[in-house]
């Protein structure tokens, strides 16, 4: 026996407040949702940035191997004699510009709109503790600071490495040393 006429909106009233419930719910877990995306993107772009960071580093020893004196070291760079290299948290060295001879560019790499850039910091000698014989962790021979002219010294470089992310909002630094006989 429900009489039409003594229903007062109860049940719209009490949808009404589970609807609203649901409407906050939804909300709040788009919030997180979107929060969640914003930190995958900047993870994904630090990766990016440091594996260009890594390129950079590679192009660097790849040079170093391709040097037979430090007569190219000066002050001016992007090959900086010992106590000379810039600042590397000076963001004016890091200029992606043909003009820029601060620092070398490394080449593109994927997901990048800026190239690596390196600097190398002639760092001084060391001598040889006759403990390298050439011979690689797994047995293979050449390469490195092992092989060479038989000089008792090995030189070593300072290389330090930058690279940016898919953005500008994300950039690693590596600094890193390297021998080589000469």
């Amino acid at each position: 026996n429900l009489n039409p006429k003594k229903q007062k909106g109860a049940a719209l009233f009490i949808s009404l407040i589970f609807l609203l419930i649901l409407t906050v719910l939804g909300v709040s877990s788009m919030n997180d949702t979107i929060m969640q995306g914003k930190m995958s993107a900047a993870i994904q772009d630090g990766n990016v940035a440091l594996q260009g960071s890594e390129t950079a580093v590679r192009a660097a020893e790849q040079a170093i191997e391709a040097f037979i004196s430090t007569t190219g070291f000066n002050s001016t760079g992007p090959f900086y004699t010992n106590g000379n290299a810039p600042d590397p948290f000076d963001a004016s060295i890091w200029v992606d510009d043909v003009n820029n001879t601060a620092t070398q560019a490394a080449g593109a790499v994927a997901g990048q709109t800026v190239q690596p850039r390196y600097f190398i910091e002639l760092a001084g000698s060391v001598e040889d503790d006759g403990l390298n014989t050439g011979q690689g962790d797994f047995g293979e021979t050449g390469g490195g600071y092992g092989s060479g002219t038989g000089n008792p010294l090995i030189t070593t470089f300072r290389i330090v490495a930058r690279s940016t992310g898919g953005t500008a909002n994300s950039q690693r630094i590596i600094e890193t040393y390297y021998g080589k006989k000469l």
